[in-house]
C-alpha cells in the first residue's frame, strides 16, 4: 500500500519520460508549499496565543482563528493533492467562501461602502450556487459508481427471463 503511495507521488504510474519527471518537479513543489504552510500555521497559533492572553479585540481574535482554519483547509488539499493527483473543487469554494467571511468580519460590515459589500455578496451567492451544482454532480457521480457490471449483467439476465416468460 505504501509502495503503491510513492509510486503514485512520483508519477511513475500516471506519466513517463519527460512529462513524468515534471510531475515529480510539481510534486516537489507541493511539498515545499505544504512544509512552508506547515510553519506558517505553527507561527499563527503562536499569533493566535498571544492576541487571546494579550486581551486583545474579539475581531482579531477571530481573524486569527478563520486564518487558521483557511490554512489547515489549504494544507488538507495539499496532502489530498500529493495523495490522488487532482484537487477538490468543494473545499477551494469552501476555503474561498471563508476567507471572503473573513474580510468582512476584520474589516467590519458598516466600515464596507455598499458597491463593495454588494460585490462580495454577489461572489459569495454564486460560489455558493456552484458548490450546490458540484455537491449534486458527486452525488450523480456516486450513484454511477455504486451500479457495477455485475448488476447491470444480472438486470439484463432478469429482463431476458422475463421477456421469454411473457413469450412463452
Amino acid at each position: 500500500m505504501k509502495l503503491n503511495k510513492l509510486k503514485r507521488f512520483f508519477g511513475s504510474q500516471t506519466s513517463y519520460g519527460i512529462s513524468g519527471i515534471l510531475q515529480n518537479l510539481q510534486n516537489l513543489i507541493v511539498v515545499v508549499i505544504c512544509l512552508l504552510m506547515f510553519w506558517i500555521m505553527i507561527t499563527q497559533i503562536v499569533r493566535t496565543g498571544e492576541a487571546v492572553l494579550e486581551a486583545k479585540s474579539f475581531r482579531d481574535i477571530a481573524g486569527h482563528l478563520m486564518y487558521l482554519f483557511v490554512m489547515t483547509e489549504l494544507f488538507r488539499l495539499m496532502i489530498h493533492y500529493l495523495e490522488e493527483q487532482h484537487i477538490l473543487l468543494g473545499t477551494i469554494i469552501e476555503v474561498t467562501i471563508v476567507s471572503l467571511l473573513r474580510e468582512v468580519i476584520l474589516d467590519g460590515v458598516l466600515s464596507i461602502s455598499w458597491d463593495r459589500l454588494l460585490a462580495v455578496c454577489a461572489l459569495i451567492l454564486t460560489l455558493t450556487a456552484i458548490l450546490v451544482v458540484h455537491h449534486r454532480l458527486e452525488k450523480g457521480r456516486a450513484k454511477l459508481g455504486q451500479i457495477t457490471i455485475a448488476e447491470v449483467d444480472q438486470r439484463r439476465r432478469e429482463e431476458e427471463m422475463l421477456r421469454r416468460a411473457a413469450g412463452g
